[in-house]
């Protein structure tokens, strides 16, 4: 299904139909109403911390091609868009479905003596072809995805929190979208009135709501540089611990999943080549909080991961500290390789570190 482009708003009418709003004064209450937002890829901001608009295509994409999740036609579920129609519209599209797709997502609104409440409905794609023509891709139905919604994470940059599943980010409501439809009206006489409901909504300090909260958390992976190419007493002492610790517990690193590897060389010295470091952040009254997740220890060229627990079973100790209170400290050098799910550039490393130290959390690309 395709639309001309001057048929834009024709969309929403397909979902919910259109009249014009007849009051200059946005509602102190309201019964249960369905609404629509519209939210694209390219307005999702990188403080946001996450990107809705991508996340949820490519969580969706490869399920809808398998037929594990259907795709309506319409939100009225009367016909089924199959995988085979969806990658004939798909293949008229100037871009591929995951990265050029703009989604719009149906929900009911309640405000309700100063309690704001939304249920999400459902979710309708839309892409367009070179020439701007748009492309309807289907309905969605909520039912059908949230458990998805809820056992699955969805991608957060270095601004956004460590762990966010697609649930709890639809329902922190800090995406950017426009309220496009409210009931049967869709704004074209008086469009004040969606920023003013949406505002209501969403920010107004009269109203009580329940969204829920981003933790202020990061993951953070970096490289412990090898003594081999760096002169940093610190290195050398921290890699020549591990070392010890590792060749002291050699079965460890067996039950640790190194017997396919390591059987043949157990009676040999092993040598640690790269040191890569997990951990949890968080902030306590804007102090940054280290926990250790797993140290990925490159022996052999072949990787082992020792979790925190393993570690703490080895008691392992550089320079008769804890091995985590060790960490906490980077007197050595290192490289910053990822926060989140985000990579961060070699030549970037100092950059981003020292923004977690000194920033806001979410304004870390900043």
């Amino acid at each position: 299904m395709h639309l001309s482009k001057g048929l834009f708003l024709g969309l929403l009418s397909i979902v919910l139909g259109c009249a014009p709003l007849n009051r200059n004064t946005i509602p102190k209450s309201y019964d249960v109403t369905p609404v629509l937002l519209y939210a694209t890829s390219a307005k999702q901001a990188d403080s946001i911390g996450f990107n809705i608009v991508q996340g949820i295509a490519e969580l969706l994409y490869p399920r809808i091609l398998t037929g594990d999740i259907p795709l309506w036609e319409h939100s009225s579920k009367k016909l089924i868009v199959g995988p085979t129609q969806m990658q004939k519209m798909e293949k008229r599209a100037a871009r591929p479905f995951v990265s050029g797709t703009d989604i719009f997502i149906h929900e009911y609104w309640q405000l309700f003596k100063r309690n704001f409440d939304f249920v999400v409905k459902g979710i309708s794609f839309i892409g367009s072809e070179k020439d701007g023509t748009i492309i309807n891709y289907g309905f969605i139905d909520g039912p059908d995805i949230i458990s998805l919604l809820k056992s699955e994470h969805i991608a957060t940059n270095a601004s956004g929190p460590a762990r966010l599943t697609y649930w709890d980010a639809l329902h922190s409501n800090t995406f950017r979208f426009n309220l496009v439809q409210f009931g049967a009206h869709d704004f074209k006489k008086n469009p004040r009135m969606s920023p003013a409901l949406q505002y209501q909504a969403l920010h107004d300090e009269r109203i009580f709501r329940e969204f829920y909260a981003l933790e202020n958390t990061k993951q953070i992976t970096y490289r412990v540089l090898s003594p081999r190419i760096n002169s940093n007493n610190e290195n050398l002492a921290f890699y020549t611990a591990i070392e010890k610790y590792v060749n002291a517990n050699k079965q460890t690193i067996l039950n640790a999943g190194g017997d396919a590897y390591f059987s043949h060389i157990l009676l040999k010295r092993w040598v640690v080549e790269n040191i890569t470091v997990k951990e949890s952040w968080s902030k306590y009254k804007d102090l940054p909080l280290q926990n250790l997740d797993e140290l990925v220890l490159f022996i052999d060229k072949h990787a082992i991961t020792l979790t925190a627990e393993q570690l703490t079973e080895m008691a392992v100790q550089v320079n008769l500290q804890g091995l985590e209170e060790y960490l906490s400290e980077k007197r050595f050098d290192f490289l910053l390789e990822q926060i989140n799910n985000q990579e961060i550039q070699p030549q970037k490393s100092e950059l981003f570190y020292k923004a977690l130290l000194s920033k806001p959390w979410n304004k870390i690309n900043y």
